[in-house]
């Protein structure tokens, strides 16, 4: 796998000083009280303080890392999550109770991820947070895939749009990576490298998709309806799923600034070793 080499921060040092945001210790309770294992508060309370730092905490409404709170099972040496947590508020946590199907815990670039077999492995949940046609959205992920997936020729989708409920996604899509996708909106992924995905929509279903915050796509579709469901995709009714190494993803009902985009791309990459 081609990895970068970032600046090697000990993340546990990049959550400042000043105490726990009280809005990050009660997220902690309520997934320690839910049984979730937390592999490292300062995950949850350095990314809120962040975000709250550039203005943007208001509008997330997703945010989910293994480290940042999952429900384990241990199988032998291996280590599965049953249920991803949502530390944003919405309480919008992904799970799947049938063992086989459920992620393993990973590492990717010194980081932890939890790693999609690409055959049947997904979290999903049906009460999912949702946007509507007419909404700002941005989302922004932190993943490597591979294209031998569950038809051998697949990668990653982040948030992409559907026409109806049936379409809760977030896995991939054929050949290619999709950022707030549908039709032809798709570009030619990287394979087996770490990136920083994002995507954009404005009121006037403008969507746009980046990778390390340089614009790969833009066009203009009918966006009515987006969910979550983390390592498939529904096609026509078919599932598909994910081979991929997945670390991060962060929703917002609001467009970022230059500004806020940069920073968060910044953050990311020091996160998680990104060169």
């Amino acid at each position: 796998m081609s990895l970068g080499f970032g600046l090697g921060l000990q993340y546990s040092r990049l959550s400042g000083s000043g105490g726990i945001d009280p809005q990050a210790q009660a997220q902690i309770t309520r997934i320690q009280n839910a049984g979730g294992t937390i592999e490292d508060v300062n995950v949850i309370d350095a990314d809120i303080k962040f975000l709250k730092s550039i203005g943007l905490f208001a509008n997330l409404k997703y945010a989910v890392d293994p480290r940042a709170g999952i429900i384990q099972r241990v199988d032998g040496s291996d280590t599965f999550a049953s249920k991803i947590f949502d530390y944003s508020g919405s309480d919008a946590d992904t799970a799947n109770a049938t063992g086989s199907e459920q992620p393993k815990k990973g590492i990717l670039n010194g980081v932890t991820s939890l790693d999609f077999d690409g055959k049947n492995d997904r979290l999903t949940n049906t009460n999912t947070v949702s946007f509507l046609a007419g909404e700002e959205m941005f989302s922004v992920a932190v993943y490597a895939q591979d294209f031998t997936n569950s038809d051998s020729a697949a990668g990653m989708v982040i948030d992409k749009f559907s026409p109806d409920a049936s379409g809760l996604d977030f896995g991939r899509r054929q050949k290619n990576i999709a950022l707030f996708a549908t039709g032809d909106l798709e570009f030619t992924a990287f394979q087996n490298v770490q990136i920083i995905a994002s995507g954009i929509s404005n009121t006037s279903n403008l969507v746009t998709g980046f990778i390390n915050n340089v614009q790969k796509t833009e066009d203009t579709i009918n966006i009515n309806y987006v969910g979550k469901s983390l390592g498939s995709i529904r096609n026509r009714g078919a599932l598909f799923y994910a081979k991929a190494q997945f670390q991060k993803n962060w929703d917002f009902n609001a467009l970022p600034t230059t500004e806020q985009a940069a920073a968060i791309n910044t953050y990311l990459t020091n996160q998680f070793n990104i060169s």
